[in-house]
């Protein structure tokens, strides 16, 4: 299971997220964590994904989580997903998706 400790809310958005946007695989993951490298990356790239439709929310007036805009929270994302990928060997794979590389 994936935990996030410090921003405990980046779990709620990804999880509010992943199912707006139809991705159960990453539901999955937050359940019982990311195995491989092929998981972080797939991971990695959903999270971009999500702060890119965070921005549409914010612009479209959608409240998620109580709140239309939730952009103030990015750097907890980054924190969190950074700091979660480099505790399990990923942190090649989250700087590569972050400096817009993709294999």
């Amino acid at each position: 299971m994936i935990q996030f400790n410090r921003y405990p809310h980046v779990k709620d958005l990804i999880t509010h997220y992943a199912k707006d946007m139809n991705e159960p695989s990453i539901l999955l993951m937050l359940e019982q964590g990311i195995n491989n490298e092929q998981e972080a990356t797939a991971f990695a790239q959903f999270v971009w994904q999500m702060v890119g439709q965070m921005g549409v929310d914010s612009e479209n007036g959608v409240s998620v989580l109580g709140r239309t805009d939730n952009t103030d929270t990015i750097p907890d994302i980054d924190y969190e997903i950074s700091l979660q990928l480099a505790n399990l060997g990923f942190e090649e794979i989250w700087n590569k998706i972050c400096d817009g590389e993709q294999d």
